[in-house]
């Protein structure tokens, strides 16, 4: 069956896009508040963990949300809530102000997320990971856009520019009909059994990936010893490794399950960090980033693929627990790389990627049908 992207598909490509380059933007903005706040990484984590609260709430409202406002409403006015948000963290000048304008910045980041998942997931049916997986390309596009935009203007400037993408795509695609499950599919149903080990995977899945998008401009800014735009830039290696491997499994994805595909990109993490982890040089710093880029950052959308299609006749309901699942890994896991930095060191602290890699492993394993590993 040929794959074929219409004007909602493209949508939701584009909203997502921008959601991520929102949710990546406290990770590299976070080296600057700290010298512009005078914080630690434990404040400093803070940020991230605030957005991923946000995100967490949305999980848990986003699917009664939908049924009582429909999906329509719900995927423009997360829209503007997200838009909200980052406009307090633009004109924030203290860590209260900045963290709470990312806690509203989540929660509206975290209902558009689910929204456009489970978009794509009713839109495309059977082809969902094929939809999924490019969408994610198009979402480490704008990671790239996001580090260029920060290195050639001011953060803040590159945060407000950004709010362009949802109003031109609202103005020109209102009355675009969306797809959407019946009401009761969205809150309504039992999910398999297998479902609370699939968000278990999804989870240690997001944590190794944050660990790395939070952190790894703050690793490389101590490991190289080198200035927070130095640091910034060399975040281009990650982003770029993530932009490759996505764009390179998106076609993958055509002919292998998801499964198959979750596990590649498992192994070629843990090289990328074996690479990263003991580096002392720019150079080495850039290449273990670009490798570990190319294995996380197809970990979410294989899982969610793999996630998803345990209840593919509950797309939101599914999607909603899987926000929850890797908003709550986006909360737990860059808070903790803080709090160890702080006790010990950045370096110390990254250690707990390859043990979320690991246990990523162990689900994925539990999670696949024997006999069900090719498509």
């Amino acid at each position: 069956m040929t794959f074929r992207r219409d004007r909602l598909t493209w949508v939701a490509y584009a909203l997502l896009a921008w959601f991520a380059y929102l949710q990546a933007a406290p990770g590299l903005v976070v080296p600057y508040l700290r010298d512009e706040l005078d914080i630690g990484y434990t404040t400093g984590g803070l940020h991230v963990a605030a957005f991923a609260t946000g995100s967490v709430l949305a999980g848990l409202t986003a699917a009664r949300i939908e049924a009582a406002a429909g999906r329509r409403a719900l995927l423009w006015g997360s829209a503007a809530v997200m838009a909200v948000g980052a406009t307090g963290l633009v004109a924030g000048h203290v860590a209260a102000v900045t963290v709470g304008a990312l806690f509203v910045a989540g929660y509206g980041g975290g209902l558009l997320l689910t929204t456009v998942q489970a978009t794509l997931a009713d839109h495309h049916g059977e082809q969902r990971a094929i939809a999924l997986t490019e969408a994610n390309v198009f979402a480490s596009a704008a990671y790239l856009v996001l580090v260029a935009a920060v290195a050639l203007v001011s953060w803040r400037a590159a945060l407000i520019a950004s709010f362009a993408v949802p109003l031109a795509l609202f103005l020109a695609n209102r009355h675009v009909p969306i797809t959407g499950a019946p009401p009761a599919a969205a809150t309504e149903g039992r999910l398999p059994r297998a479902f609370p080990v699939a968000m278990a995977m999804l989870f240690c899945a997001v944590a190794a990936e944050w660990c790395v998008t939070s952190w790894g401009a703050s690793f490389a800014r101590e490991a190289a010893d080198v200035s927070a735009d130095t640091a910034v830039a060399l975040m281009f290696g990650y982003f770029g490794g993530v932009f490759a491997g996505r764009a390179t499994a998106s076609r993958l994805a055509r002919r292998h399950a998801p499964q198959r595909l979750l596990a590649l990109a498992l192994a070629i993490a843990a090289v990328g960090f074996a690479v990263l982890w003991p580096a002392t040089s720019p150079v080495q710093v850039l290449a273990g980033l670009a490798v570990i880029g190319l294995g996380l950052g197809n970990l979410f959308p294989f899982a969610l693929a793999v996630t998803v299609a345990l209840a593919p006749d509950r797309a939101q309901l599914a999607s909603s627990r899987a926000v929850l699942a890797g908003s709550s890994a986006v909360l737990i896991a860059p808070l903790t790389i803080g709090a160890l930095a702080d006790a010990t060191s950045i370096t110390g602290a990254l250690l707990v990627v390859p043990v979320t890699l690991a246990l990523a492993t162990i689900g994925l394993v539990a999670t696949t049908p024997r006999g069900r590993s090719r498509r």
